[in-house]
């Protein structure tokens, strides 16, 4: 009898505690992850290497493993790095690569965060153009450099002679050769980027970038087929629907889907389908 109370007094004191510790224990972690961040991007390149001595690999593994955390706790908390924190990691990936250019992960995370989050392809194709030095056999960094070009600048002729290198490298799937030479007339962004996505996804092992790429893929998997049933509707009545809502009259979809991002799809003038979050996660914080 006096076990079983001492055992149930210690559980409800467990319990007890976790009540009252989790939320003080979660608030002083958040605060030790944002303040704890990495100010190695401040130091210059040459003076980190020569600190890490023979060790620039594992000295390069922990800064992203840093990274990573760090980006996984706002992940978690739903907010996003300031624009200061930003430009901080974009310095210590820089930093990153130059102590371990062959390291993969560093690069995909520029592209997935840097890239499409905001929109800093001075960085990223930088980034890229060193790992496609560092990386000669791999066709990846080259083909995330065409896609940049193609989807986000706007330039199809860059985004093909990118796409050409890559399609030059050993183990480079066979689409991109025919991607490279109907870019210039490639009629659509969105199947651009779900095919971009699809290759990424494929490609990518770590759990927090595969889950942000899935994320994004099943937005632009949404505005495709949106914008497949604006032309379905535009053969029938020769004329675009005015809003997406008319798709819903007319019985060709049942309900406009949500936007992963907490957007709102917005059909334009030019039948294409554009969603009010751009495809970013919000970066208001708490």
């Amino acid at each position: 009898m006096l076990k079983k109370f001492s055992f149930l007094f210690l559980f409800c004191t467990a319990f007890a505690l976790n009540a009252v510790l989790v939320q003080p224990v979660k608030e002083i972690r958040g605060i030790y992850l944002q303040e704890t961040y990495t100010r190695i991007g401040t130091l210059p390149s040459n003076l980190l290497q020569a600190f890490s001595l023979e060790f620039q690999g594992a000295t390069a593994d922990l800064l992203f493993l840093q990274t990573m955390t760090f980006m996984g706790y706002n992940i978690g908390e739903n907010v996003l790095p300031e624009q200061d924190e930003w430009q901080l990691i974009g310095n210590t990936l820089d930093r990153i690569t130059d102590l371990d250019p062959r390291f993969w992960d560093p690069y995909v995370f520029a592209e997935m965060f840097i890239g499409w989050q905001i929109r800093d392809f001075e960085l990223v194709n930088n980034l890229l153009l060193k790992a496609s030095k560092a990386r000669i056999e791999d066709y990846r960094p080259f083909y995330y450099l065409g896609f940049n070009h193609f989807y986000f600048q706007k330039n199809a002729t860059q985004a093909a002679f990118f796409l050409r290198e890559a399609a030059k490298r050993p183990r480079a799937p066979s689409f991109i050769k025919a991607l490279a030479s109907r870019m210039s007339l490639y009629g659509s962004q969105t199947i651009a980027g779900i095919v971009f996505l699809e290759e990424m996804i494929s490609e990518t092992y770590d759990l927090i970038l595969k889950q942000q790429l899935k994320t994004r893929l099943t937005a632009l998997q949404r505005i495709h087929e949106l914008e497949k049933t604006v032309l379905h509707y535009r053969k029938k009545h020769q004329r675009l629907p005015e809003k997406l809502e008319d798709l819903i009259r007319e019985g060709m979809i049942k309900n406009i889907p949500s936007d992963p991002y907490g957007g709102k799809f917005i059909l334009l003038k030019n039948g294409k389908v554009y969603t009010t979050s751009d495809l970013r996660v919000s970066s208001e914080k708490k």
